[in-house]
């Protein structure tokens, strides 16, 4: 459901894109045409991108021009929507009418072309290593923590890339990683490289990992046994106490993404994940999506959740479109007395190796007695 779900929306941007944008400003009938057939094929490289992401493997240089074909798509998008009130400007004169539509014009094609280049600039930069010290009540040893998120594994996002990253976490000599879901997007069996690169992020206290939304796409039940086979700890609705040098730290505790409620299978439950914690220590929780925090009220005690799903909105004004769905869009927020969370904006991306206003991110936490 999810690709023709998504393939219907750029559909209908596409349609709205050459009616009320591409229609407007060229009014030649051979560039018109042109522009005609571009989103056609623009559109039809949507398509293969789906049909490569979840159906069959491509060349990865076609898969970089498909991949694009989102990116432009939503520029464009965002440039019509732009030139809607901009073409509502009083003329008054005809001279002053072709002035001023002859200017619209050039403005919204380089503003597409820089939104693009931008885009792809952003996008191609390694991830922002994010330092958060933060206080956590009843804590009583300080310990650090990295937590990457929507690396996305598969497609654009192989070994080369997983292996820089795994080298940036490692380097930061954390006390422990948390993986907080989107880490993989294709089968395990697609990636053996990238999975192998991924098996080298160390940590003394472990590495742990939550599911996220679309990890479900791709035969999960191989993606968790091929993580537990790495040493990657899959917290299923469960948690754990963390203990650095015979001292307990925090209760670490995950849960199953929401996605799981969607398709009926391995489904949330924070009352199984927080069941028999130590009460004595603070509480850290991974859940993929922030809206899961809606779940959380102060008298579960959650000091702090961890999550990522959102991207920062990746290309910016998407951010917009997110926070429609997402209580939270990135960093950290005070959910309730009790509760913080925060929201990593992805180590990865989704769809072209586009960013825009939302650099990719790895974060390293200090936690400090509170």
């Amino acid at each position: 459901m999810f690709p023709l779900i998504v393939l219907s929306v750029f559909l209908i941007f596409h349609f709205f894109i050459y009616f009320f944008f591409i229609k407007r400003i060229i009014k030649p009938k051979i560039p018109l045409l042109v522009f005609k057939y571009f989103l056609i094929a623009n559109y039809l490289g949507v398509v293969c991108y789906f049909l490569g992401r979840y159906y069959w493997n491509m060349p990865q240089s076609l898969y970089f021009l498909v991949s694009l074909s989102i990116g432009v798509g939503f520029i464009l998008l965002v440039a019509s929507l732009l030139y809607q009130p901009l073409s509502l400007i009083p003329y008054f004169s005809k001279k002053r009418r072709t002035f001023l539509r002859n200017g619209i014009n050039v403005f919204s094609g380089f503003f597409a072309g820089g939104y693009l280049g931008f885009g792809l600039i952003e996008g191609g930069m390694q991830p922002k290593v994010e330092q958060i010290n933060l206080p956590l009540k009843n804590l009583k040893t300080p310990f650090s923590a990295v937590q990457v998120s929507d690396l996305h594994i598969g497609g654009l996002i192989e070994e080369n890339i997983v292996r820089k990253i795994v080298n940036q976490v490692n380097s930061l000599g954390a006390d422990v990683v948390f993986l907080t879901g989107d880490i993989i997007d294709t089968e395990v069996s697609n990636v053996p490289r990238a999975m192998e690169e991924l098996s080298k992020l160390k940590a003394p206290l472990g590495v742990y990992f939550v599911t996220g939304n679309h990890e479900f796409f791709h035969n999960i039940g191989e993606l968790l046994a091929t993580l537990k086979g790495y040493g990657i700890r899959v917290l299923e609705n469960e948690n754990i106490v963390l203990v650095k040098n015979g001292k307990k730290l925090v209760n670490l505790a995950g849960v199953y993404d929401l996605f799981g409620r969607r398709v009926g299978v391995l489904e949330p439950d924070l009352t199984k994940a927080l069941d028999k914690r130590d009460d004595s220590l603070p509480t850290i929780l991974l859940a993929h999506q922030p809206k899961f925090a809606l779940e959380v009220d102060d008298s579960k005690s959650v000091d702090l959740i961890l999550s990522g799903h959102t991207h920062g909105g990746q290309i910016s004004p998407f951010r917009f479109l997110v926070m429609i769905d997402q209580p939270y869009l990135a960093g950290l927020y005070q959910h309730s007395t009790k509760t913080k969370v925060y929201v990593n904006r992805g180590t990865g991306f989704w769809g072209p190796p586009m960013r825009i206003l939302a650099r990719s991110e790895i974060t390293h936490f200090k936690f400090v007695v509170g």
